[in-house]
């Protein structure tokens, strides 16, 4: 995970008080791994290595727990370590963390061989454990909570009795531990700058660890030394590794008598306070909600227009984590997220969002449970209610005898009203709606365990002990309830939680989130939101990759816009980015990797180079004067990548291009986060799909076809041996030396100043080469005497003694590349036989109609809609409404539909594969064209932002070639010569017209 193996590593390192990890690797040879993990995932190389503190950024959701572990065997198989502590900030991640390692023990054991490995939740009141941990020789894993170990009180410093007078905290110094930190920012408790040091970061210096690994989607920007991997939150929803996000935001209209004022952001800049508040205004005749910027002295009926606002002045704001707005007429400040004069009591607002709550996921176990009926596997549906205070969950009378709070009372009063309509008929089970609604929901609470009352859910912290027991006293009844709450059919599935799963927990089957409680200046929207980002799994407990089912649907307290301008804010200060915007200055400042002197040196584009890039995106149209990202630039990023790299690598130095492409791709493509009432369903014509254009059409193109490879020998041979000539030459091995001037003092010894410089060595190893036909047979799937001649007749076997690994590299590289070439130049498909059963022989044409298409309408919406946003209806598509994926496409799809000479079309659906050498293909469109002559043709074509099918990727291109031969196929197996597959990508219909030859498609 850090570094390759290089150098040379002892471990077991004993003292009277135990076992430690030792290491004998020199810090030059750690900054050279550090520097090659860099390199292979594009992060800026570090200057010099001032810590063995590691960064490891990961979105939430992605993994970062198993990684952890992993990593933990992985340090244990390259370099011996033993001794590993994880340290955490919760009981409920603890808790969390020692389940994944229970459930992952076989599957580590068989990938690593099994070896001994001991774990164990540090206990303050059971120290006599950390003896067993110190003087082990097997891996030991010790899980501990910040809030144990960071106080000059904690056990852990304190001799005890248990340890023979030792300090525990000695004996865990003594086998210098590994650290695996899990959410850094909330450990150190503090941003990583500064002359104070957070009590964290300061107790863990004294375990004297001989390294530690940092784990968290959201580090402070200051505190990222030595990052060594980044997948952030952008990355992950690009990658489709998290969830699609949507909201749910109730929406009210003003009365016209209330003054409605909602407090949204307080700051301060260049010395002076302002405060954004929520107000109805008057402007053009009529009146919206909207954000106005306030400062002390103004009156809100000068700012709105609108005179019930006279009493309200603005007298005084404070900014910062716990900002308000003090306005005359009202007796108490309002903080930040609160609301005066909201047109909505506050108890019925909960009410609608408990019920809207309820609706989406009784919606969502419908659409599970009728994909389940058509065989896939079933799947959990769970939703999470965050609430302020326990007692609005539960309530406990003079007697202590528990009674349900407003909360559930609500939700058991709406489950009952929703689940009878008849829609939901087929989810009610043998129960009546009130048993039902009572055994739906469950409360997640810090516990406080009484001998005279017996357990009660209460609201604590984990700032004391005390707390840290009732906080694990939650979890650990999150765990006895973990069948109920991942196993389809189980009855829980709301749940209702205040702290004790804000960190550590997060089910993969979270589809719904309702935000019932105050939110105040909290990042609460990625912290929310992460609760349900992981994707789903279903009862076979496998992930579930279907984007139409991984959709977690916020219910949020604050509109649509409010939502998403925060969450987008939220992001961006993580990022450090600046959404929507590519400017100069923003761009000179990005870093990337130059050869300086034979070391890789982080250097900025520079101004230069950044205003040339600028200059040709807003000449272009790609951004205006003020570099606000213009939608063409989105469609570029989204559509046309070669296009946008070509752009890129014209203004900036060769080794910036992948940077400045990430870079502009996060700028112009911020997290598409949409509003759930835009999400449309999209059905099949039934009307289309029975007409006789459409059977003419499907009866061409339905057919399945089989490939083979036609390849001679000496072809590919020949083939083979020119690509190895045309390879770059190989550089010959290096070496480096590094100087350290030492100085020798009052202080000690000690080391400053460096420098490095180029050295010729003779390797001992020279002539030790290693078996590189085994190699290069392993990685193409070449036979070893092709290989031998391929070699053998290229002439460039010195450089393979020159460098073996980087000969090996490059030869894998053109070898593959060239058999790419190849494969698709010898393919020849045939139809499936007749006496096969036709399943295999054609696709069926339920695949139509067996899945449901979805997408979303408005601005960046994936569904053609018109200039009222609404999705329009296709009479011409075998779809009512077109799902598409590029601009390209939306106006493709609107010329197929206005063009008279179209009697039918389609946008294919993703089941509709073609098989080819280099994975399977999904064209595009397919179509029934009559021309001029009242003849007919069949098209199958693809649309891409070019009709030159070079300027594809390689990959595309050959995919492309190879269906060519597919359709070829089945026009000749059926002599159906008004079949046409494009023979290059087409953006407008006069390109699909161009497609037919000039004598006719008969010819």
């Amino acid at each position: 995970m850090l570094a390759r193996r290089s150098g040379q590593i002892d471990v077991g390192d004993v003292s009277d008080l135990g076992i430690g990890n030792r290491r004998k690797l020199d810090d030059e040879t750690i900054l050279e791994n550090l520097h090659a993990v860099q390199a292979a995932t594009g992060l800026l190389p570090e200057a010099s290595l001032q810590s063995m503190n590691f960064t490891v950024e990961m979105e939430t959701g992605t993994g970062k727990t198993y990684v952890y572990l992993r990593t933990i065997y992985e340090l244990h198989q390259l370099y011996g370590f033993t001794k590993f502590v994880i340290v955490v900030p919760s009981v409920a991640i603890k808790e969390g963390v020692e389940t994944s390692i229970r459930q992952l023990r076989d599957h580590f054991a068989a990938l690593y061989g099994n070896p001994p490995v001991e774990h164990f939740q540090y206990d303050s009141t059971n120290l006599s454990r950390v003896r067993s941990f110190a003087v082990a020789d097997s891996i030991q894993i010790m899980i501990v909570t910040v809030a144990a170990i960071n106080k000059a009180t904690n056990n852990i410093r304190k001799p005890s009795e248990a340890l023979g007078g030792e300090k525990a905290i000695d004996l865990i110094r003594a086998t210098r531990p590994f650290l695996i930190i899990d959410e850094p920012q909330s450990v150190y408790g503090d941003a990583g700058f500064g002359k104070k040091k957070g009590a964290g970061r300061t107790a863990l210096e004294e375990f004297g660890a001989i390294a530690s690994v940092r784990y968290s989607a959201t580090h402070p920007k200051s505190d990222k030394a030595n990052l060594v991997f980044a997948l952030d939150s952008i990355a992950a929803h690009d990658n489709q590794l998290v969830k699609q996000i949507e909201v749910d935001a109730l929406e009210t209209e003003a009365s016209g008598t209330r003054a409605y004022v909602k407090l949204d952001s307080t700051s301060r800049r260049s010395g002076a306070i302002s405060a954004k508040v929520r107000v109805d205004t008057e402007s053009g005749g009529s009146t919206t909600r909207t954000v106005k910027t306030v400062t002390v002295g103004d009156n809100l009926a000068d700012v709105t227009g609108l005179e019930r606002y006279r009493a309200y002045d603005v007298e005084n704001i404070r900014f910062g984590d716990d900002g308000w707005i003090q306005l005359t007429t009202l007796a108490e400040p309002l903080g930040v997220g609160e609301v005066s004069g909201d047109d909505l009591a506050p108890i019925e607002r909960t009410r609608e969002m408990i019920a809207r709550t309820i609706r989406r996921h009784l919606d969502k176990e419908l659409a599970v449970a009728e994909r389940a009926g058509r065989g896939a596997e079933k799947v959990k549906v769970l939703s999470l209610f965050f609430i302020d205070h326990v007692a609005n969950y539960r309530r406990y009378d003079s007697d202590g005898v528990e009674q349900p709070g407003d909360y559930a009372r609500i939700f058991e009063d709406q489950y009952a009203k929703l689940v009878t309509e008849q829609k939901y008929q087929v989810l009610r089970s043998g129960l009546t709606p009130e048993e039902t609604a009572r055994a739906a929901h469950q409360g997640y609470f810090s516990i406080d365990r009484s001998k005279k009352v017996g357990d009660r859910l209460i609201d604590t912290s984990e700032t004391t002990e005390k707390g840290r027991q009732a906080a694990g006293l939650a979890y650990e009844q999150i765990m006895r309830d973990k069948e109920g709450l991942t196993t389809p059919g189980t009855p829980i599935r709301f749940v209702f939680t205040h702290s004790a799963l804000q960190e550590g927990w997060d089910n993969p089957n979270v589809f719904q989130i309702c935000v019932l409680r105050n939110t105040g200046t909290e990042r609460w929207r990625r912290q929310s939101v992460g609760r349900g980002l992981r994707l789903a799994v279903n009862g076979a407990g496998e992930r579930e990759r279907d984007r139409s089912i991984n959709r977690l649907t916020v219910i949020a307290h604050e509109d649509f816009a409010t939502f998403a301008e925060g969450l987008q804010k939220e992001l961006a200060e993580e990022l450090g980015l600046t959404f929507g915007i590519v400017t100069a200055a923003g761009i000179s400042t990005i870093q990337y990797t130059a050869d300086v002197d034979g070391r890789p040196t982080a250097t900025p584009i520079g101004a230069d180079a950044a205003g040339a890039l600028v200059d040709a995106l807003e000449s272009d149209g790609y951004v205006d004067s003020k570099g606000v990202v213009q939608d063409s630039l989105r469609a570029l990023v989204a559509n046309d990548p070669e296009r946008l790299r070509s752009i890129i690598a014209a203004a900036v130095p060769a080794a910036a291009v992948q940077a400045v492409v990430h870079a502009v791709r996060r700028l112009a493509r911020p997290i598409d986060i949409r509003p759930a009432r835009t999400h449309r369903s999209v059905k099949a014509s039934q009307s289309q799909l029975q007409s006789p254009q459409f059977a003419e059409l499907w009866s061409r193109i339905r057919h399945r076809t089989v490939y083979e490879l036609d390849i001679k020998q000496e072809q590919l041979e020949q083939e083979l041996t020119g690509a190895v000539v045309g390879m770059p030459p190989v550089p010959t091995r290096k070496a480096t030396w590094v100087s350290t001037i030492v100085r020798v003092g009052h202080d000690g010894v000690s080391g400053f100043d460096g420098e490095a410089s180029r050295a010729k060595v003779n390797y001992a190893d020279a002539e030790d080469l290693p078996d590189i036909l085994s190699l290069l047979a392993d990685r193409t799937q070449l036979t070893r005497a092709t290989l031998a001649r391929v070699l053998a007749n290229s002439g460039r076997l010195d450089g393979f003694k020159r460098n073996p690994q980087k000969f090996i590299d490059q030869v894998t590289s053109v070898l593959l590349g060239a058999m790419q070439q190849l494969l698709v130049a010898g393919v020849k498909y045939t139809r499936i036989p007749a006496d096969r059963p036709d399943a295999e022989r054609s696709y069926a044409q339920e695949i139509f109609t067996e899945r449901e298409l979805s997408g979303y309408v408005g601005s960046g919406g994936n569904i053609v809609a018109d200039a009222d946003g609404e999705p329009l209806h296709f009479s011409k598509s075998v779809y009512e409404h077109v799902v598409t994926d590029s601009a390209v496409e939306r106006e493709f799809a609107r010329q197929l539909q206005q063009h008279e000479s179209v009697q039918l079309f389609v946008k294919l659906p993703a089941s509709f594969t073609v098989p080819t050498p280099l994975g399977s293909y999904n064209p595009d469109w397919a179509a029934v064209v009559a021309d001029g002559e009242a003849e007919t043709v069949y098209f199958v074509a693809e649309t891409k932002g070019t009709t030159d099918l070079s300027a594809l990727r390689p990959s595309e291109q050959r995919k492309i070639m190879a269906a060519r031969e597919h359709f070829t196929a089945i026009r000749a197996s059926d002599a159906r010569v008004d079949l046409i597959y494009t023979q290059t990508p087409v953006v407008t219909i006069e390109d699909l017209f161009a497609q037919v030859p000039s004598d006719g498609w008969r010819a």
